[in-house]
């Protein structure tokens, strides 16, 4: 034990504090642990923090790919501090390599929701562009917007995250339904949501939110076909991944109305670029794939990466997405 290192490669210097205490000495009794900040400069700078790992405790800022792992021969776990490992770590690599990759599930269920929520609430009545219209002296006060209750909402993918938001909706007076690969009486029972086949979630439902995982068979779920399917003027939230939808043919809808407006937290591409189409459209809100960072979830997160690590050497791990 005294010999193993736990390496933190791409640490934020705002998650210092969190490792202070309890939570450094949990790690420290696992073996010896180093933590890098900030973003690494080049693929040859993460590669070095690497170097000698038995452990890495990935904050998920950056992808490891199968060459960071020829850093490390000796590396036994990843613990991911987030739900998507895969868009973090290539998953079929490391297990071929021997490597068991946990992640943490449930901790950003909470914040995540709300941050949904959020952007629901701010493209229904345009907080955005008004708040940019008062900035700019213009007293505008022709811009429309809805109400949420009686609105239905439909829900593609039904994880804790998704669940968590459809009941965040039915508080404010909306008629939830979704499409998910487990449907079942009971679930849809014990949650109070109608499960439907996708077209007519994509057809009846006035909101969109996405709460799919991003892999090969989701890359592009909402496609331009299925996009073409939706209610005209349905509101689009995103805060899962920006590769589950056709990003072009988003955009050709929001320029034409069929989408009246997106609350967007993920991109095809990020950061999002200088110039990009999103960054001129005024009935669309933006923010910069944050939806998990709350400092509640930053310490749960925290708590279940370390959690794994523990579990892991003590012969029992848990939150596994990947094993030899």
């Amino acid at each position: 034990m005294a010999n193993r290192r736990i390496i933190c490669p791409d640490a934020d210097e705002t998650v210092l504090p969190f490792f202070d205490g309890e939570r450094r000495e949990r790690l420290q009794r696992l073996g010896k642990f180093e933590i890098h900040t900030g973003f690494p400069a080049s693929a040859a700078v993460f590669s070095e923090r690497l170097t000698g790992a038995n452990a890495v405790f990935l904050g998920g800022t950056v992808a490891m790919a199968d060459e960071a792992l020829e850093t490390a021969p000796d590396l036994e776990v990843i613990s991911v501090c987030a739900v998507g490992a895969g868009s973090f770590v290539d998953l079929p690599a490391a297990a071929a390599r021997g490597v068991t990759v946990c992640n943490s599930p449930d901790a950003t269920v909470n914040t995540v929701a709300e941050c949904a929520l959020a952007l629901l609430l701010a493209a229904a009545r345009h907080v955005a562009a008004l708040d940019r219209d008062l900035r700019q002296g213009l007293w505008t006060q022709s811009r429309q917007g809805f109400e949420l209750k009686g609105k239905k909402l439909g829900l593609i993918g039904l994880g804790p995250i998704g669940a968590r938001f459809g009941e965040m909706a039915r508080a404010l007076g909306m008629e939830v339904s979704a499409w998910t690969r487990t449907p079942s009486p009971e679930r849809a029972a014990r949650l109070g949501f109608g499960f439907k086949p996708l077209g007519e979630v994509l057809a009846e439902s006035d909101v969109l939110s996405l709460h799919l995982a991003l892999n090969p068979a989701t890359e592009g779920f909402l496609g331009r076909d299925e996009l073409a399917r939706t209610k005209p003027g349905v509101v689009l939230v995103n805060t899962a991944r920006g590769g589950l939808v056709d990003e072009p043919a988003m955009i050709a809808a929001l320029r034409s109305g069929h989408i009246a407006a997106a609350g967007l937290d993920v991109f095809a591409e990020e950061p999002l670029p200088a110039g990009h189409p999103l960054l001129a459209l005024d009935n669309v809100v933006l923010s910069p794939h944050v939806a998990w960072n709350t400092p509640e979830a930053t310490a749960l997160l925290l708590d279940t990466a370390i959690g794994n690590l523990e579990r892991y050497y003590d012969g029992d791990p848990i939150n596994i997405v990947a094993a030899p």
